[in-house]
């Protein structure tokens, strides 16, 4: 009988046991802590080239706002420093249940070159970020080395949350680079020395004002980037319009940072010969960099490719007579490009 008795126990525990497995986290105990509930955002950085995960080596900071469906802003966040390189990094949000669109600023902190509107914005729409300039001659110029400044954006998350059970949801923020470094070399073709005073290198482009959802807006200003560096150097070369000869050429690397690259926009690479002044070189910049992309970059679109690549670098070969040799071509990314021969400058 006392075996019997001490089974029925065994049985009837293991039965309380199973029904508390099953009721989840709600149980009527006061005091048993409620299921988990968190939203919660993870930041990727792997729109690039290599489609490799940047973002913990390249994004210093992180700003976010989340609005509800009425447009109202209902909560920011914001961290910076080691925390953002720490493995399996995500920003805890006190959201509650509802549907939230998230927009995202990178790279803000200790940032000199770019402004946000406000960091309390009212809408969406006020989370615009503008470029510095200085105003020279009626001119707006930047000639700073940009530091990473990157957007994100994610629309329409749901949430919602089961008592019954643990609802922890981890929403993926994919970003954009938005800043570009780009680096013109001037070489001479017949081994005569250039000087840094004998040229002027510069990039206008209006692509200076961000909207909130990354666009560059419709009044952004015209910027004439300048060089932040500029230096006298050899180059070693292997000219396509000299099959075999290799010899060490007079050069000059002058390197710039610019803003986000827009398809069908207006940017110039402008080169000036500073003993008369004359325009030697004018082109479209985006469109040159387009044709470079070529085939090799098939498998991305043309705005996707300017917005994954965010280093560009141009050769042009200068004539002893201080005009640019164009039948040497423009090295783009190490390309050789055929310009038109149609006196465009």
């Amino acid at each position: 009988m006392l075996h019997n008795f001490s089974n029925k126990v065994r049985l009837f525990a293991f039965a309380c046991l199973a029904g508390m497995a099953f009721s989840g986290c709600s149980l009527l105990e006061e005091d048993l802590e409620p299921c988990p509930a968190q939203l919660q955002l993870q930041f990727v950085y792997n729109y690039n080239l290599l489609k490799a995960d940047a973002f913990p080596t390249q994004v210093k900071s992180v700003n976010v706002w989340a609005f509800d469906p009425s447009g109202a802003c209902v909560w920011s966040g914001a961290e910076s420093g080691d925390k953002l390189a720490e493995p399996g990094y995500v920003m805890v949000t006190p959201l509650e249940e509802g549907t939230y669109d998230f927009v995202v600023w990178a790279g803000l902190d200790n940032n000199t070159d770019f402004n946000l509107a406000t960091y309390t914005p009212a809408s969406k729409q006020e989370l615009e970020v503008t470029l510095n300039t200085i105003s020279s001659d009626g001119l707006n110029i930047s000639s700073s080395q940009f530091s990473g400044l990157f957007h994100g954006y994610v629309g329409n998350v749901s949430y919602s949350v089961n008592p019954q059970a643990p609802s922890i949801k981890t929403v993926t923020v994919p970003l954009v680079k938005d800043t570009n470094n780009i680096a013109v070399m001037l070489c001479n073709i017949n081994g005569f020395p250039l000087d840094t005073k004998d040229f002027t290198v510069e990039i206008s482009y209006a692509d200076s004002w961000l909207a909130w959802n990354n666009n560059v807006m419709a009044n952004s200003p015209l910027v004439t980037y300048k060089p932040w560096s500029y230096s006298y150097g050899q180059t070693t070369l292997q000219p396509a319009y000299a099959p075999g000869e290799t010899a060490a050429r007079s050069s000059i690397l002058y390197e710039l940072s610019m803003s986000r690259l827009i398809l069908n926009g207006d940017a110039y690479i402008n080169v000036y010969r500073n003993t008369d002044g004359h325009r030697i070189i004018h082109l479209p910049l985006i469109e040159y960099f387009l044709i470079e992309k070529g085939s090799r970059y098939d498998e991305f679109g043309d705005q996707e490719y300017l917005d994954r690549r965010d280093d560009y670098s141009l050769l042009f070969f200068i004539a002893d007579d201080m005009n640019w040799y164009m039948a040497a071509g423009i090295y783009i990314n190490g390309w050789v490009v055929v310009p038109t021969q149609d006196g465009q400058v």
